[in-house]
């Protein structure tokens, strides 16, 4: 017999029951067999149609439950209701791959810097007339908020959750899905990892220096404006100096050769 399969060798382990009907039920779920918001057979049916035991059951559940695939409810009417795939789920592992790696933010700003010039660059050549809309409103939301004043830590928040919208729209618009869930994959991770920041020093310029502001807007007007002339050449170039402008200010609270933290 050859030693890689017999002899005391290590074999393959056969995949567990509960692994099984969470492949099952996954399969089902991805391919839209079982929609998103419905609830899956009661708990007593299923062990009944399986044959398996309610413990087996409940690991398939839990399983499927840490992909972020069901989310099992609780109560007289609770049960596994099916959910779609969140990819804040999969940035999270990104995240906590990049950090075991030792990852650092130059590293990570550098990537968000070539990803969303490309995406820039699709969206100049596919941004349908709905996306320039909402990119248009997104930086008209902006400004009125900078031209408002910018006086207090919730005025600040509402500019930097408009800035992340900003960069999403850009990412759903520009006409790749690969694309898209690999720019707002690295956003997630980026902005965990700012969050474990603030918890942990308090990243003190992140309110008090607000004077990148204002050319950080008119650099999302000229953005649009070159996505409204079809302008891929242009557009790409302005984002991608855009974004290492960016990556600047981020290193002003923060020093570049530092290993992203999403956990501490």
């Amino acid at each position: 017999m050859h030693p890689k399969f017999g002899g005391g060798a290590a074999t393959v382990r056969a995949p567990k029951v509960s692994e099984q009907i969470a492949d099952s039920l996954r399969s089902r779920i991805v391919r839209g067999d079982i929609p998103a918001g419905e609830m899956l057979p009661p708990e007593k049916q299923m062990v009944e149609d399986l044959g398996v035991s309610r413990p087996t059951l409940r690991e398939a559940f839990r399983i499927l439950e840490s992909e972020g695939l069901i989310t099992v409810l609780t109560g007289a009417r609770g049960g596994p209701r099916v959910r779609l795939p969140d990819l804040g789920v999969a940035a999270r592992h990104i995240g906590l791959y990049l950090q075991t790696q030792g990852t650092t933010l130059a590293d990570l700003l550098e990537a968000r810097a070539e990803f969303g010039a490309v995406c820039v660059r699709f969206l100049a050549e596919r941004c349908t007339e709905e996306g320039l809309a909402a990119l248009g409103d997104c930086v008209r939301a902006q400004r009125e908020i900078w031209e408002a004043g910018v006086e207090s830590g919730a005025d600040f928040a509402r500019w930097v959750a408009l800035t992340g919208e900003f960069h999403n729209l850009v990412a759903l618009h520009c006409g790749n899905k690969t694309l898209e869930t690999q720019a707002k994959a690295l956003s997630e991770v980026l902005g965990a990892s700012r969050a474990v920041s603030l918890r942990r020093k308090g990243d003190p310029g992140a309110f008090t220096d607000t004077s990148y502001i204002p050319g950080t807007i008119d650099d999302y007007e000229e953005l649009v404006r070159l996505v409204a002339a079809r302008d891929a050449d242009g557009a790409e170039k302005h984002w991608r100096a855009h974004l290492r402008s960016a990556s600047e200010i981020v290193f002003r609270n923060r020093e570049p050769d530092s290993v992203i933290r999403l956990y501490e």
